[in-house]
C-alpha cells in the first residue's frame, strides 16, 4: 500500500505535461529547393548555337535567371524573370564560331534566384558549366 501511495504523486506530475512530438514540424512549410542542370545532366555543355539549361523550383516561385558566357575576349549575358512552377529551358545566343574555336577557355555561369510565393523567402543558387565539342 505504501508503494502505491508513493507512486501516485509521481503519476499525477507526469499527466499535465503536454506531449509536443512532431506537431511543431508539421506546421512549417517545406523549404524552397532550386535545381540547375544541363539537358543531359553533365557538368559540361556541348558547343551549339543554343545552349539549353534546365532550371526548376520545388514549389511555385517568382524566379530570376541570369546566364553569362565568359570567353577570352569578353562576355555576353541574357536575363529572364517571371513565375516558375515547372522546368524551364533558357537559351543563350552568342558568337557560335568564336565559341567553337575557344570552347576550352570559355564557361557559362548561371545565377538562379527565386522567391517563395508562400513564405516570401529568397533563395539563390549559382552554377558554372564548361564546354565540350
Amino acid at each position: 500500500m505504501k508503494k502505491l501511495l508513493a507512486s501516485l504523486p509521481f503519476a499525477t506530475c507526469l499527466a499535465p505535461i503536454p506531449v509536443s512530438g512532431a506537431s511543431g514540424l508539421v506546421d512549417q512549410p517545406l523549404p524552397l529547393k532550386l535545381k540547375i542542370v544541363s539537358r543531359d545532366g553533365k557538368a559540361k555543355l556541348k558547343v551549339a548555337r543554343k545552349l539549353p539549361v534546365l532550371i526548376s523550383c520545388s514549389k511555385l516561385c517568382d524566379a530570376k535567371v541570369k546566364m553569362t558566357i565568359f570567353t577570352p575576349v569578353g562576355k555576353g549575358s541574357v536575363a529572364d524573370a517571371g513565375q516558375l512552377g515547372e522546368n524551364k529551358v533558357l537559351t543563350i545566343k552568342f558568337g557560335f564560331r568564336y565559341l567553337k574555336d575557344n570552347y576550352r577557355k570559355s564557361k557559362l555561369k548561371v545565377k538562379f534566384s527565386a522567391k517563395d510565393v508562400e513564405t516570401g523567402k529568397r533563395v539563390a543558387k549559382t552554377r558554372a558549366f564548361r564546354f565540350y565539342r
